[in-house]
């Protein structure tokens, strides 16, 4: 009896760790406010949930100090014009299951109508090792460069509605920016990197079962349905 005691409550701790490692929650500090010619709409995101609070908190300050940092050139600028000036923090959660959580901030400002700026951040979290992933630490082994860039090329050649205004090819980057959403990764470019600078971020999904045989075997099990 003392036995079987001791066996559930040693899988009663697993599973709340379990849970703790998975139940990524996304909270937000309101910075916003308005007035005649300013509109600052500003939702900080900051997780809670995860097993590892220095990597929770290193996440959470990153949120904060890009954010006051985009504010501070926001507030210099807006000074300068009459004009109705506007500042946006928008966050999608793109996935979050199975230990995986991947997320987007959008940060676009103007104090002109005319001078636009955007940012984005992502994060892409291994909830159960408790690591920010870099779009390397997803493959096996480097053969997968080759296969995506072409898989790419391919993408771009057969949506041309979608790609005819780029005026570069994409390639994959040494340090390539990316989210998970359900069955994708999408990789993506900001703007005038690839194109002009009002079309904004050009993304392009690659579907993770045309890329299960690259991946290692632990985020193709997470990953591929």
């Amino acid at each position: 009896m003392h036995n079987f005691i001791k066996i559930n409550f040693t899988l009663l701790i697993i599973l709340c760790l379990c849970s703790c490692n998975s139940g990524v929650k996304t909270n937000y500090i309101d910075k916003s406010y308005s007035d005649e010619s300013v509109l600052v709409d500003a939702k900080i995101p900051q997780l809670s949930g995860l097993y590892s609070s220095d990597l929770q908190e290193s996440i959470n300050e990153e949120f904060l100090t890009v954010t006051d940092d985009l504010l501070t050139k926001f507030q210099k600028s807006s000074g300068e014009t009459g004009e109705l000036s506007e500042f946006s923090v928008k966050t999608s959660e793109h996935y979050n299951k199975n230990g995986i959580f991947s997320m987007v901030t959008d940060y676009e400002y103007f104090a002109r109508s005319k001078n636009k700026n955007c940012y984005r951040l992502s994060k892409n979290i291994d909830t159960l090792n408790c690591v920010e992933l870099d779009f390397s630490d997803l493959f096996a082994d480097a053969s997968y460069i080759d296969v995506i860039n072409s898989m790419i090329e391919d993408i771009v050649a057969s949506n041309p509605d979608k790609y005819q205004d780029l005026w570069a090819k994409p390639k994959l980057s040494q340090n390539q920016r990316f989210y998970i959403d359900d069955d994708d990764i999408v990789i993506f470019y900001p703007p005038y990197e690839l194109s002009y600078y009002e079309r904004g971020f050009v993304e392009i999904p690659l579907p993770l079962d045309e890329l299960s045989g690259y991946l290692t075997p632990s985020y193709r099990e997470i990953l591929v349905k």
